[in-house]
């Protein structure tokens, strides 16, 4: 900031107040510049700090830096993993199988299958279900769930199958109840 910018802008100013707002500018000037070299100087030694630290750890261990990365992979692969694994089970608790160990038995199928994964869905699973359904056929059940059956397999229908329940129809129909 100039002298005559700040007549400028203020007209009929004292040379008083002129000296006065340059002296408060100056200052302001004088502070920022210092906390600016002070800063430069605490980042110049936290780089030689740095510098200083990585080249001790070389020193120790000279493999440190690939190890670190080793280690960061392999925890992205697990995490990955495990969503996958998750995602799996959320997809196959959709599914209603015949018993726990053909539930187990997909699973463990499934996981083995090594499918992509995009925005968190299991890419080609569908085709997968149908394959499996194919190659066991009662390891999952249709919407429906399981067949029941609900007449006796012995004797002709209606005729009783035993000699007691021919004794229980005739006491029903000696006494007017049905059966």
């Amino acid at each position: 900031m100039k002298r005559e910018d700040v007549s400028k802008i203020i007209p009929g100013i004292t040379s008083d107040q002129l000296d006065s707002i340059m002296n408060l500018h100056g200052a302001d000037i004088t502070a920022k510049v210092n906390e600016i070299t002070t800063l430069k100087a605490e980042k110049t030694t936290l780089t030689e700090q740095l510098s200083t630290a990585n080249s001790k750890l070389e020193g120790y261990d000279p493999e440190w830096k690939a190890k670190a990365e080793q280690a960061k992979t392999d925890a992205a692969t697990q995490v990955a993993a495990l969503e996958k694994g998750y995602a799996l089970e959320r997809k196959a608790s959709g599914l209603k199988f015949s018993s726990e160990s053909a539930r187990k038995a997909f699973l463990t199928d499934a996981k083995a299958q090594n499918f992509a994964m995009k925005d968190g869905e299991i890419l080609g699973f569908d085709d997968y279900v149908k394959a499996f359904k194919e190659s066991d056929p009662s390891a999952i059940l249709p919407d429906g769930g399981m067949a029941r059956f609900s007449a006796s397999a012995t004797g002709a229908p209606g005729q009783p199958a035993n000699t007691h329940e021919a004794a229980n129809a005739a006491f029903r129909a000696a006494f007017g109840q049905k059966g």
